[in-house]
């Protein structure tokens, strides 16, 4: 191979290094704080599902639950409870037609309507914390005053640390409050870690996104001998 050929490819492979690098750098930038409720509204409204398990609650009260979402309207969550001397699993099951939460201790499965009209709508039935979180989150970003704290590991994923404070009695994520930390996924921008001001904490150990859930799993049949409300009637 003579010397002006080994010279084209060395410069070709430079190229090509260089355009990896300036990809990789835009792809990992850190946006400003300015433009960071834009990015989050793309990266959220792009995001099709996630899987995960997540510890949740307030102060030392916290459950671990076993998330499926697929967005925007299906969600099954489930926490297994502690402290008897059975299996039991809060369970919890959404999607566009209804809404189905299982208490295992009162063997009680109650039902929304979450049809389109539906009367139950805008209550407090029918919806979690666990579905509208990315939502809100995204809410307190636009109305919020923004420091960006820097970038940090969270369930072995590279997050954005933001720190969150909100106009007095307008927070969106009401249980953590007016003055919050979040870590953003650096990818999708769904939250991975929540604190708020009032003893509130979310923090994922394990999420994945974008791979296929199977329906069945947004579908819910009450336990043989469950109790079963339905709301509305």
């Amino acid at each position: 191979m003579d010397r002006k050929r080994i010279a084209t490819i060395v410069v070709g492979l430079a190229l090509a290094a260089g355009v990896g690098l300036a990809v990789l750098s835009f792809t990992n930038r850190v946006p400003d704080a300015d433009n960071l409720p834009d990015e989050a509204a793309a990266g959220l409204e792009a995001l099709k599902t996630v899987q995960g398990r997540l510890q949740l609650g307030k102060d030392d009260q916290m459950l671990e639950y076993e998330l499926w979402v697929q967005r925007p309207r299906h969600l099954r969550a489930e926490a297994e409870l502690e402290g008897l001397n059975r299996k039991a699993v809060f369970i919890m099951t959404f999607n566009e037609e209804e809404a189905w939460t299982y208490d295992p201790l009162l063997n009680l499965a109650t039902v929304t309507d979450r049809s389109e009209g539906a009367a139950a709508a805008g209550t407090r039935f029918g919806t979690s914390l666990l579905e509208t979180m990315p939502d809100d989150v995204l809410a307190a970003l636009q109305a919020g005053e923004l420091q960006i704290l820097g970038e940090e590991a969270v369930a072995g994923r590279n997050t954005l640390r933001v720190q969150v404070l909100l106009p007095p009695g307008q927070s969106p994520l009401e249980e953590a409050g007016e003055q919050l930390t979040v870590w953003l996924d650096m990818s999708t921008f769904y939250p991975l870690a929540i604190e708020g001001d009032t003893g509130f904490h979310m923090r994922f150990d394990f999420i994945k996104f974008d791979e296929e859930i199977d329906p069945r799993t947004f579908v819910f049949f009450p336990p043989p001998g469950a109790t079963v409300r339905r709301i509305g009637e």
